[in-house]
C-alpha cells in the first residue's frame, strides 16, 4: 500500500492509506500433480529443497515488504513530528508576540493610569488649596460677624441698662404716686364707712320710731276693743 493525501488538522497530521497490488506478484506453489510414476528419493529431496527455497524467498519478500512499510511509517511519524514541532514553534512564537504586545499594552495602560493619577492628585491639591482659602474666608467672615455681634450686643446691653434705669425711676414714681393714692383711697374708704355707719344708725332709729308708732297703734286698737267690750257688757246688763 502507499500513502496519499496528507491533511493537517488541529491535533496533528492525518494520512490516507490506499491499498494496491504488489509490484512483483507472488506466485503460490501449485499443488503437486499426481504422477503415475513414483518419485525417487533424490527427486523428493530436490523438490523439498526447492520448496524450502521458495518459502525462504516468500519470507524474504515479506520481510522486505514489512521493512519498507516500517520505513514509510517511520518517515510519516518523523514528518508528523516535524510538522508538530513546526506548529509548536509557530504557536510559541505567536504566543510570545502576543505576550510582548500585551506587555507593551500593559505598560501603555500603566503609563496612562499614572498620568491620570497625577492629574487627579493635582486637581485634589487645587481643591484642597481652594478649600483652605474658603475656610480662611469663612473664618474671617465669622470673626467679623462675631465682632459686629459683640459690638451690637454691648450697645444693646447699654440700651437695656438705660431702659432698666428709666423703668426703675418710673416704678419709683409710680410707687410714690401709689402711696399718695392709697392714702387718699383709705381716707375715702373711711369716710364712706363712717357715712354708712351714720346711715345705718339713722335707719335703725327710723325703724325704732316706726316700731314705737306701731306699738302705739296696737295699744290704741286694744284699748278701743276693750272699751267696746265694756260698753257691750254694760248694755247687756242694763237690759
Amino acid at each position: 500500500f502507499c500513502t496519499e493525501g496528507v491533511q493537517q488538522k488541529s491535533g496533528g497530521l492525518a494520512y490516507d492509506y490506499i491499498l494496491k497490488p504488489a509490484d512483483s506478484p507472488v506466485r503460490l506453489p501449485s499443488p503437486p500433480k499426481e504422477k503415475s510414476i513414483s518419485l525417487t528419493h533424490n527427486e523428493i529431496i530436490e523438490k523439498l529443497q526447492k520448496a524450502e527455497e521458495r518459502r525462504q524467498t516468500l519470507e524474504q519478500q515479506k520481510l522486505e515488504f514489512v521493512a519498507k512499510e516500517k520505513q514509510k511509517l517511520q518517515e510519516v511519524v518523523q514528518k508528523t513530528k516535524e510538522e508538530e514541532q513546526k506548529f509548536s514553534r509557530e504557536a510559541q512564537a505567536k504566543l510570545r508576540r502576543s505576550m510582548e504586545v500585551s506587555q507593551e499594552n500593559r505598560e501603555i495602560q500603566i503609563k496612562a493610569l499614572q498620568e491620570k493619577l497625577r492629574e487627579h492628585l493635582a486637581k485634589v491639591e487645587e481643591v484642597c488649596k481652594s478649600g483652605d482659602n474658603m475656610a480662611r474666608d469663612l473664618e474671617d467672615r465669622i470673626n467679623k460677624k462675631l465682632s459686629s455681634y459683640e459690638e451690637n450686643r454691648n450697645s444693646q446691653l447699654e440700651a437695656m441698662v438705660s431702659r432698666l434705669k428709666d423703668h426703675a425711676k418710673h416704678i419709683e414714681e409710680v410707687c410714690k404716686a401709689g402711696e399718695n393714692t392709697n392714702k387718699a383711697t383709705e381716707e375715702k374708704i373711711i369716710q364712706k364707712m363712717e357715712n354708712a355707719l351714720k346711715n345705718r344708725e339713722e335707719h335703725l332709729k327710723a325703724l325704732q320710731e316706726r316700731l314705737r308708732e306701731h306699738e302705739k297703734k296696737i295699744e290704741e286698737v286694744r284699748r278701743n276693743k276693750m272699751s267696746l267690750s265694756t260698753c257691750s257688757m254694760e248694755r247687756s246688763t242694763g237690759n
